[in-house]
């Protein structure tokens, strides 16, 4: 049977990453303003919701999350390196992520514009911030191994 071979450094390096990457991606440099329009949420809204939010639950949660994403995905590059002999490990992981993020990220945020009445701006604000999180997985788990 097939052990797979994975660097936790990587996959840690990937999480705190990712994380870097939705503090910026979230903020007003890039589409903070933009999602905060998308997600119908006024000033006063935003005021409203600070008083009710905990961000460090939020953050310890995002993290956590990133870490288990970077982790499985970190496994499926490594199966598919045993699948795409002819691959180098990078182009392995940046394949194995487009095809993770197509299949399952962009198609389950499609609901929440299908189904929660949100709009496409808010669609591909999220669904960039994802593509963007495994790209930057694929990099360090493709060049870390």
């Amino acid at each position: 049977m097939y052990e797979p071979h994975i660097n936790y450094w990587a996959v840690l390096v990937s999480a705190i990453l990712f994380f870097a990457l939705g503090a910026v991606w979230y903020s007003p440099v890039l589409f903070g303003k933009a999602w905060t329009k998308a997600m119908g949420y006024s000033e006063e809204d935003l005021k409203n919701l600070g008083q009710e939010f905990n961000a460090p639950k939020a953050f310890i949660m995002m993290f956590l999350s990133g870490l288990v994403m970077a982790y499985v995905t970190a496994h499926i590059i490594d199966f598919m390196g045993v699948v795409f002999t002819d691959l180098t490990p990078l182009q392995t992981a940046f394949t194995s992520v487009v095809w993770l993020w197509l299949g399952y990220i962009a198609t389950y945020v499609i609901s929440q514009v299908a189904y929660e009445q949100k709009s496409w701006r808010y669609y591909f604000i999220n669904t960039g911030y994802w593509l963007g999180g495994l790209l930057i997985t694929a990099l360090v788990v493709g060049l870390w191994r």
